[in-house]
Parts: C-alpha cells; sequence; structure tokens
C-alpha cells in the first residue's frame, strides 16, 4: 500500500535528519566554545550541580621556611549551582505530497535546515539572556563602542580572576554596524592601504584583542527602547551549560492529513557560573 511505503521512507529518514542537525549544529554552534559545556545523555537524572569554588589570591600563599610546619590553613569551599534541564520543542507537518515531490535528500536537507536555525537560535538566545546579570558593566546606554571599552571589559574579567581564553558575543550592529566592531579597529584606526584593505578580506577582526567575536542575532538591539544593544565578553567560567544528548526526533503519523509530524526536542539549560568572569557590553548601535 501507498501509505505503508511513505511511513517506511520517511521513518528511515529521521535517523539521518537526526545525525545531519548534530553534525551541522556541533560545526556552527560557535557559541558553545566560549561556556562550560557539561552533557550528561545517558545518565539519571535531568540536574547538573556546576561546582563553584572560593576564590584565592597571592595573600593565602605563605612564604614559610624549611622544615617549618604551614601554620595556616585555607579553606576551599563551593557552592552548587543548580542547572536543570528543560524541553525545547520544535514541530514539522510533512505532508505526504512533500515526501513524493522532494525525495529523501532533499527533505533531509530541508528539515535539517529549519531545525538547525531554529534551535541554534533557540540555544543562543537562552545564553545571551544571561548577559544582562552580569554586575561588571562598560559603555552603557546611548554610549558608543570605543577602543577602551573593550580594554576595561578584559581588565575587569582579569581581576575577577577570569582565565583562559575569552569570548565576546555581539549584536549585528555591535560587529557590523557603523558604530560597531568593524569601523572602530579599520575605517578609524587604519589609513586606507593594500594592507588594511587585505586584514578586512581575510577575516582578521573574527578575533580582535585576542579574543573570538561571535554574531549572534537574539541578541536585543533596542534595549529599553533605545537603540542599544546587549552584547557581553566573558571567559568560559562564566556560564554552564548543561545538556542532555541536546537533541531527539520523534515522529507520528496523522492518518486523516495525510502527513507526518515530526517532533524535535531539545534538553538544555544554560546559567551563570561567575559572575566576576563577565562583562555586560551595553553600547549604542542606533
Amino acid at each position: 500500500m501507498a501509505n505503508e511505503v511513505l511511513t517506511t521512507t520517511i521513518t528511515g529518514l529521521v535517523e539521518d535528519i537526526s545525525a545531519e542537525v548534530i553534525f551541522q549544529l556541533n560545526a556552527t554552534a560557535g557559541i558553545l566554545d566560549c561556556v562550560t559545556h557539561r552533557d550528561t545523555a545517558g545518565q539519571p537524572g535531568n540536574t547538573l550541580d556546576f561546582p563553584k569554588y572560593s576564590a584565592h589570591t597571592s595573600s593565602d600563599v605563605a612564604t614559610v621556611a624549611e622544615g617549618t610546619d604551614v601554620s595556616t590553613n585555607v579553606a576551599v569551599t563551593n557552592t552548587d549551582i543548580a542547572a536543570k534541564v528543560a524541553d525545547k520543542v520544535i514541530m514539522a507537518t510533512v505532508s505526504d505530497a512533500a515526501v513524493r515531490e522532494q525525495r529523501g535528500s532533499v527533505l533531509v536537507d530541508d528539515i535539517s535546515t529549519i531545525f538547525l536555525d531554529a534551535i541554534k537560535a533557540k540555544l543562543e538566545d537562552d545564553i545571551v539572556t544571561l548577559f544582562t546579570a552580569f554586575t561588571q558593566t562598560v559603555a552603557g546606554a546611548a554610549t558608543s563602542m570605543t577602543l577602551q571599552h573593550w580594554y576595561d571589559s578584559i581588565r575587569q574579567v582579569r581581576a575577577g580572576s577570569g582565565m583562559g581564553q575569552l569570548c565576546a558575543v555581539l549584536s549585528p550592529k555591535q560587529y557590523y554596524g557603523a558604530k560597531g566592531l568593524q569601523p572602530l579597529l579599520f575605517a578609524a584606526n587604519l589609513p586606507a592601504s593594500p594592507l588594511a584593505e587585505d586584514m578586512q578580506r581575510k577575516g582578521f577582526i573574527a578575533n580582535p584583542f585576542g579574543m573570538k567575536a561571535l554574531v549572534s542575532n537574539e541578541i536585543d538591539e533596542d534595549v529599553g527602547s533605545g537603540g542599544d544593544a546587549a552584547g557581553a565578553i566573558f571567559s568560559k567560567s562564566a556560564i554552564g551549560l548543561h545538556t542532555k544528548g541536546l537533541f531527539s526526533i520523534e515522529i507520528e503519523r496523522d492518518a486523516s492529513l495525510r502527513s507526518f509530524q515530526l517532533v524535535a526536542v531539545g534538553l538544555w539549560k544554560a546559567v551563570e557560573l561567575q559572575d566576576a568572569h563577565g562583562v555586560y557590553f551595553l553600547s549604542d548601535v542606533a
């Protein structure tokens, strides 16, 4: 029967679609490299506790003479920050006609792209929403981005003991706009020359100040209706992301509609771990 053939065809594509989306997500979701990511797929429970340890400075390190017992005991404490995964769901209805017209390979590409874009956007949205919680800030409402704001962000993160690679996540206007990073680094600071043009063409702007700079369409570019964008600069230890496999697909037949419902479910939770390891970068982009 025709429906049985279609059922077999679409069911056989589910694993292909899932694998394709996971591959593309891992290849394109650069923001995952900027956070502390832990995956607990296959493990019981929905909650992961990220440990937050007490900070220690040079004053905690004692100078002790040879043969002398250390008399001062420095306590190392930690606070658990719970990250309980929640369901993130997207559904697509695929008609029998679409299966007949597009065939398998095209269907995999189309649905993979749809799910990838939606899941990546939601994952980014959950992470960038945390930026406003950072206590440390630079620039501010109605304030244009400057080089000093970047250096001040680095200073604040390092002063807060945020170590390792830093990452900047900006809105499109903060990156490409007239008041953004591109003109700040090139138009205003480099004279017109073959070298400057070569630097722009080869994309050296992708690693300003020695850090990765990413663009997220999920960042609000009109905070408080003031035309300001809400980016951030932070170290990997500032934000934690708990996932459980990140993504799964289920299929259900709707016979009367002559279609299939593909339901994709993502499981994750993003939390702030170290407030002092991030800086809220609010700047004017209007």
